[in-house]
């Protein structure tokens, strides 16, 4: 129990000091990044217009009250641009589920999501980047949002003047502890779901690796697209939010699957029945969301409260299942506590987002453009590491488990002294070649003169001429398909197929090892008779009768040795 108690100890440790290692390491970074020219957050002197009605003029952006932008709101931003001396430069900002229309001037210099509503119905998030130069100083401003479905947004980003390598550099420290962990999850859950087929046929038959990789791949995919990612990567908008919406729709596939494969039976049940709807739900919304009937983004709040529900589910059955999990004789409780610690933090920080992104949208002047996500990439970055570590502990106890099952077996099945087969091996073998009527011999064995030497030089000799015997069986039928003691100085060797027709020769070979051991031999001498059957000499019966043929001929030829007196055990005085 103490070493139980120092192994989780050790391993919450090391997770701490990753994490603890990988913020120190980005913030390092970020502190000691300089940007090549200065980035200007063109954050006052602007007016903004909805539907034609002036919500301010000359304000700062975010204290300015904006509602909810519904389908087909327009919502317009002007000010004037700034001296620009750099001809690289570019214009930053994020929008939600926006048409984009930029104008300096009366001319139109950017355009983004028109093209892409009439094909999907609909205009994915995107981080915007509008090309300005030194020509554009000075000149009227004007960025036209238009909303493409019912609460599209309720706030605005800031916008940042900047050239584009600095832009870019901005955006990706901004979010680099998000972003590295979004990369970072779905390598790991690529490798993971690569080695699983193979842990699950050569070892455990467990699908949890699976999962773990699964979930992995998919929370690390949802936050990579949050963040547009995939989008500056590709430069496909639509391939980014298919794949957040996607992923986020999966998440619970994933989770669910792994519930079933951990869960006892009392409540795996209800599990794969959730796990199947997820499945369902998900194939109904591609097809629906293929033909543009209902698109990913229009279910979100359905989708949110499902993973509410579930989480609540989960948490009920975890209660309910708590002896299973936490009793001090369970095998899996390290496994299974880190599990659970793992899942229920995401749960906690999952659905703290999903209330703290609501609240923005609806209640807050904050508004909904920014991404809250900390708490959804910090929990799945705890809950994947719990899952590792879980699965890495449940592995240690099933290595553990079979080592220890092979020792009982051996134990059973051995014979402590020389290592052989036992009796009750020796039988079990002979049952399973008889149900299979394969060609095999079978030889009776027999150690002369052991009583003697453990008369008249004790049993540690005694002993000494059994293990010695059993080396030599060993290294003459090295190609046997058993070698065992049926008990005293009786032994039994059994050949099939191919081998079993080579008895003349490996009686010759057995001979000439005795008489190699005997010449080294210095207390007493190796002598032993035997005799052999073929399983065709017996026709339909069992290997036991074909044994008792071989046994009867032994004892034909140990009759022969004490009556001719020749070959018996020699001693040196």
């Amino acid at each position: 129990m103490k070493f139980r108690k120092n192994t989780r100890f050790v391993a919450i440790l090391l997770l701490a000091i990753f994490f603890l290692l990988i913020m120190a390491l980005l913030k390092v970074i970020d502190n000691s990044y300089s940007y090549s020219s200065s980035l200007t957050n063109l954050e006052d002197r602007w007016t903004v217009c909805l539907n034609d009605e002036v919500l301010a003029t000359s304000s700062v952006l975010h204290e300015i009250n904006i509602p909810v932008i519904n389908n087909d709101d327009s919502l317009v931003l002007t000010r004037t641009i700034p001296y620009i001396s750099d001809n690289s430069c570019c214009l930053y900002f994020f929008t939600k589920h926006a048409i984009v229309d930029v104008y300096v001037g009366k001319d139109l210099i950017y355009s983004y999501g028109r093209d892409i509503y009439e094909k999907y119905h609909e205009c994915p998030d995107r981080f915007n980047c509008v090309s300005l130069t030194g020509a554009h100083s000075g000149n009227r401003l004007k960025v036209v949002l238009t909303g493409t479905r019912k609460a599209s947004f309720s706030s605005l980003s800031e916008f940042m003047l900047g050239s584009r390598v600095d832009i870019l550099s901005y955006h990706l420290l901004q979010n680099s502890v998000s972003i590295f962990s979004g990369i970072f999850l779905s390598i790991l859950g690529v490798i993971l779901i690569i080695i699983s087929p193979y842990m699950y046929v050569y070892h455990d038959r467990e699908l949890r690796l699976f999962f773990s990789g699964l979930t992995s791949f998919l929370l690390g995919l949802f936050i990579l697209g949050q963040y547009g990612l995939i989008d500056m990567l590709i430069n496909n908008p639509h391939a980014n939010s298919f794949a957040e919406y996607a992923s986020f729709i999966c998440i619970p596939i994933s989770v669910t699957g792994y519930l079933f494969s951990v869960f006892p039976k009392r409540s795996k049940r209800l599990f794969q029945i959730i796990f199947l709807y997820n499945i369902g739900f998900f194939i109904v919304l591609l097809a629906l969301n293929n033909y543009n009937i209902l698109k990913f983004s229009d279910v979100t709040t359905y989708i949110q409260a499902s993973i509410i529900i579930q989480s609540i589910i989960a948490i009920v059955l975890l209660y309910r299942e708590r002896e299973h999990f936490f009793t001090s004789d369970d095998h899996n409780t390290t496994s299974d506590l880190f599990f659970i610690l793992g899942l229920l933090a995401f749960m906690i920080f999952a659905i703290s987002d999903i209330f703290v992104y609501d609240y923005h949208k609806y209640k807050s002047n904050t508004g909904n453009i920014f991404i809250y996500g900390s708490g959804f990439t910090f929990g799945a970055l705890l809950f994947v590491s719990c899952l590792i570590i879980s699965y890495l502990f449940y592995s240690i106890y099933n290595n553990n488990y079979a080592s220890m099952k092979r020792q009982m077996v051996d134990l059973a099945y051995t014979d402590p002294l020389t290592g052989l087969a036992n009796r009750a091996r020796c039988e079990q073998i002979m049952q399973i070649i008889s149900n299979e009527h394969s060609l095999y011999t079978i030889f009776s064995i027999d150690l002369n003169k052991l009583k003697v030497v453990n008369d008249t030089y004790g049993h540690h000799e005694g002993d000494r001429l059994l293990t010695g015997f059993s080396t030599i069986l060993t290294n003459c039928f090295w190609d046997a398909n058993l070698i065992g003691r049926m008990g005293g100085d009786e032994f039994i060797v059994i050949l099939l197929d191919e081998q079993a027709s080579h008895c003349t020769k490996r009686i010759h070979e057995f001979y000439a090892l005795l008489s190699e051991w005997n010449r080294k031999e210095q207390v007493f001498q190796y002598s032993a008779s035997y005799g052999y059957a073929y399983s065709y000499e017996v026709p339909n019966s069992s290997a036991q009768e074909v044994y008792m043929l071989a046994d009867s001929r032994m004892y034909e030829m140990k009759k022969e040795h004490r009556e001719n007196n020749g070959m018996g055990v020699s001693f040196n005085a």
